[in-house]
């Protein structure tokens, strides 16, 4: 006799996915209006890198009905909520929501990128949790869909869904792959500072129109192949709020300019970070911020988004 393994309501399953969830850094960021739903337009490169937190996500339980009931341990250098607050928490319960499915969590999530920084740790996170949702539920959505989901969680999340090189348009979440980076280095730093995304552009003064040149992929390809290099054309536009506002930033960012072909704040803070051509001597230049006492990273560009590693 055939069975959907379902006793009143509720079958076991005790299955566990593990994810990488990289960073990310703006190689462009500009803000070209304020939009009447509270976003910002914008157009940006994003690049996802080698520093990665770990999901792993358990379904204990699948239920036929009902909320999805969770429970969370956090761990790592960095302190993040470990209840409905956390963007992990938020996207399970979404995905229960919109696909009409629920059960018993438990989520473990261990934090080695650095929040409050720019580096979009938590909707790298988020999408990772999407991706363990869809794995452990055997629903096979297609990465449209669950790009479409992300965006319900924040702008960065589709972007991670995706990974590599992209170009993002609209919030940011309409995206188009770029070719992948060619080796190079990236050197974050992040000091003891953390900035709010929300009111980093709050505070931005647009003007009624922004009248830089559009990103154009076909005139970005070419650039990206030889990234990093003194003629790199991106920028961030954040940087009008951020650096006058934080000295300390605003030396960092100076300092590297005057070191590295690229170097700029990270999204929307607190991080920076410089780009080296692969083989470029660092130590020196780790060791000084270090010993100020930053969170120091050199890493490299990552090809994909959040990655499911158990299989």
């Amino acid at each position: 006799m055939k069975t959907d393994g379902f006793h009143k309501g509720r079958k076991a399953v005790g299955k566990t996915v593990v994810l990488r969830t990289p960073a990310k850094v703006n190689l462009h960021l500009e803000v070209l209006r304020r939009r009447h739903d509270g976003y910002h337009q914008i157009e940006t490169v994003l690049q996802a890198v080698r520093l990665f937190d770990t999901v792993a996500v358990t379904l204990v339980e699948q239920y036929q009905g009902g909320e999805p009931l969770i429970e969370m341990v956090t761990a790592g250098g960095f302190s993040v909520p470990d209840n409905e607050t956390n963007l992990c928490w938020r996207a399970i319960s979404h995905f229960c929501r919109q696909e009409k499915l629920s059960g018993r969590f438990r989520i473990n999530l261990t934090k080695k990128i650095p929040v409050a920084a720019g580096l979009g740790g938590g909707s790298s996170d988020a999408a990772a949790s999407l991706l363990a949702c869809n794995r452990l539920f055997a629903t096979d959505l297609s990465a449209e869909r669950l790009e479409a989901l992300g965006v319900a969680l924040g702008a960065d999340v589709p972007f991670f869904i995706k990974g590599g090189t992209a170009l993002g348009r609209g919030i940011g979440a309409d995206l188009s792959a770029l070719p992948v980076l060619g080796p190079c280095q990236f050197l974050i730093i992040k000091p003891g500072i953390d900035l709010s995304a929300f009111e980093v552009y709050q505070k931005l003064k647009l003007g009624l129109t922004v009248n830089s040149p559009k990103a154009n992929i076909k005139v970005m390809k070419p650039l990206l192949a030889r990234f990093p290099h003194e003629t790199w054309p991106g920028f961030n536009r954040l940087e009008e709020v951020v650096l006058p506002a934080q000295p300390v930033l605003k030396r960092l960012v100076l300092g590297l300019q005057e070191v590295a072909p690229v170097a700029m704040l990270a999204g929307s803070g607190a991080s920076v970070y410089a780009a080296f051509p692969a083989g470029h001597d660092l130590e020196t230049l780790v060791g000084e911020y270090e010993r100020a006492g930053y969170f120091v990273k050199v890493t490299g560009p990552h090809a994909v988004g959040a990655e499911i590693m158990d299989d």
